[in-house]
């Protein structure tokens, strides 16, 4: 689906060509993805349209998550002097939505940088050089968070801007965001290399997972996901977690598998990290 809704936010949702009827179904697709790289549009696309928010929702199954959108929504708003009304909504959450909501409150600055990014691109749409800037920008936060945490980055968009920053943003900065850029530098060549790669899918070591779980599920009678094993001399053993999350080491002597096909390939492996 992520081709899909990235196609429709280029061909309608951020270029904005289309009626009020697509945007609500592109939103519909949206939600279902649960993917904050396409959650962070709805705001925008909520701003540029006059779409009836409430008539949206009861189309919507994850009500819960739309709810959270729109409170993102709403508080990004207010805080830019945005004078359009959204429905707040502030009623009990299941657990599910308030993992939800834990989960898309800490990345709120993504949101509310995203809605901007999208505002300044709308409103000079016919400079190709501004949204190519934009684009870059885009590009540079999203490279960003996945090697940097919020904190990081604000020191970071300091730096860039020859500012001051304070004494403690200063430790935290030497302790652990400059180690983290000079490792960024020294790793350019082995990660340009590296990127160049196809990884190789082993068909064989897929099998023998589901094969290693059936059998343990016939020895324990418990379900366990393998998260990795190593063969000793005579002894299997195999790291296991549960459906709760919680690990536990296994030992079994080789002769108590009777699957020869299974035991072949434990013994040509030796050991392998599955997780």
């Amino acid at each position: 689906m992520g081709i899909i809704i990235e196609k429709k936010l280029m061909d309608a949702g951020y270029r904005m060509l289309g009626d009020n009827k697509d945007m609500d179904t592109l939103i519909q697709d949206i939600i279902k993805t649960k993917n904050i790289r396409y959650l962070k549009a709805i705001p925008f696309i909520i701003y540029k349209y006059d779409l009836n928010v409430n008539s949206i929702q009861t189309r919507i199954k994850d009500q819960e998550l739309f709810n959270i959108i729109l409170n993102i929504t709403a508080r990004i708003f207010t805080e830019l002097n945005i004078n359009k009304k959204i429905p707040k909504y502030t009623g009990k959450k299941s657990k599910l939505g308030l993992k939800y909501e834990k989960e898309f409150n800490a990345n709120y600055d993504e949101f509310k940088n995203e809605f901007k990014i999208q505002l300044r691109m709308d409103k000079k749409s016919d400079l190709l050089i501004d949204k190519q800037k934009i684009d870059e920008e885009r590009n540079l936060q999203y490279n960003l968070s996945q090697l940097f945490t919020k904190k990081e980055k604000q020191i970071i968009k300091r730096l860039q801007e020859d500012k001051p920053i304070s004494r403690t943003d200063y430790e935290y900065y030497s302790r652990k965001t400059r180690k983290k850029l000079r490792s960024i530098i020294n790793l350019h060549d082995f990660a340009k290399n590296t990127y160049t790669k196809t990884p190789k899918y082993s068909e064989e070591l897929y099998n023998l997972k589901k094969d290693l779980e059936k059998w343990v599920l016939n020895e324990t009678k418990i379900e366990n996901s393998i998260e990795e094993f190593h063969i000793l001399e005579d002894k299997l053993i195999i790291t296991l977690k549960d459906n709760s999350g919680e690990g536990s080491t296994n030992l079994w002597k080789l002769k108590k598998i009777k699957d020869k096909k299974l035991l072949q390939i434990l013994k040509k492996y030796q050991e392998h990290d599955f997780s």
